[in-house]
């Protein structure tokens, strides 16, 4: 008899412990946040975070309208950026366009994306004058 109530306290135990917690790949970042670098100063972490695709493309917007980055990947054979456009982030607003000025590479942490390059447009403080910038952009979708 006391065989049969230790294996009921063993199955109670096991039936209550919590699921196991979901581990993120080094590098990955949580659903829906992205982190955003603009000429090496870090600008923390956007929880506004929308991810849309259509077909092979993924259009992953973070932040909103006034202050915020929206980025256009290619999902085909080989993953490429296509367009970049920052808006009034660490003081910069410009754009990456493939083919044109600057340059940008992608590459990929699980569901997390990661957007590098340079961006041609001006500094806030200095409107009149064009500007290159370096960006490093992570996003979870």
């Amino acid at each position: 008899m006391w065989f049969t109530g230790a294996v009921l306290i063993v199955g109670i135990a096991a039936g209550c412990s919590s699921p196991p917690q979901q581990q993120r790949q080094p590098g990955a970042l949580v659903p829906g946040t992205a982190e955003v670098t603009i000429n090496d100063q870090k600008l923390g972490s956007f929880q506004s975070v929308d991810c849309t695709p259509a077909g092979h493309t993924m259009t992953i917007t973070a932040g909103n309208t006034n202050s915020g980055t929206t980025v256009v990947v290619s999902n085909g054979d080989k993953q490429t950026v296509t367009a970049v456009t920052i808006t009034d982030l660490g003081g910069f607003t410009g754009s990456y366009t493939q083919g044109l000025a600057g340059d940008a590479a992608v590459s990929m942490t699980g569901a997390t994306y990661s957007i590098t390059g340079t961006a041609d447009g001006f500094n806030t403080d200095n409107p009149s004058f064009r500007s290159n910038s370096t960006f490093a952009i992570k996003v979870a979708c």
